[in-house]
């Protein structure tokens, strides 16, 4: 998840103390919620003035301060729960932006493997019909490659080489439905026929 706080003040300094406090805040709720200090990193942190635009005059409205947080959740479908609480406490913090969530897999390794494999067994079915088709014979392979759009997505309605992971659903008062994420990968095998 990545959240965003933000204050407009007089100041800078006055901004950057009232988003410091709006930061503990959040990181209290976090850790209450057990996420590990580990998993919670600063993407950014902006101090900037603020305008308005009033009868086709920029007006400086005052100084602000904003800072990013991204933090992970691991092993979300053993507490579906989790997702639901951290934002409906994250939202109790006045100011507060949720800008991105995005679903993973943390270790996807294995899931990689496997849909290599798959996509490998799809390239030999497809060489088989076609030199089938043609009254040829499959002599050997020539080459393999793969291409660069391996991937972890949410799932569309495309119809690939693909090893799908479920996400958790989560109750609660925030509704957050995760549905399944694909794994893609798409290879280039080169076969000899005869």
């Amino acid at each position: 998840m990545n959240i965003s706080l933000s204050k407009v003040s007089q100041t800078t300094r006055q901004a950057q103390e009232e988003v410091t406090n709006m930061v503990r805040q959040a990181l209290q709720v976090l850790k209450d919620l057990e996420i590990e200090d580990k998993n919670i990193s600063t993407a950014s942190l902006r101090f900037n003035p603020e305008y308005e635009w009033e009868n086709n005059r920029r007006i400086l409205v005052g100084q602000k301060a904003e800072q990013i947080i991204t933090f992970s959740i691991n092993n979300i479908n053993n507490n579906v729960e989790k997702i639901s609480k951290i934002i409906d406490q994250l939202i109790q913090i006045n100011g507060i932006e949720l800008n991105q969530m995005n679903f993973s897999v943390k270790d996807n390794r294995e899931l990689f493997i496997n849909s290599r494999e798959l996509a490998y067994q799809k390239a030999v079915e497809k060489a088989n019909q076609y030199a089938e088709l043609s009254g040829l014979k499959i002599i050997k392979i020539l080459s393999i490659s793969e291409g660069e759009n391996q991937q972890i997505s949410q799932r569309n309605n495309m119809q690939s080489n693909q090893l799908m992971a479920e996400a958790a659903v989560v109750s609660g008062s925030t509704v957050v439905p995760t549905g399944e994420l694909e794994i893609t990968t798409k290879i280039l095998v080169e076969f000899l026929l005869e």
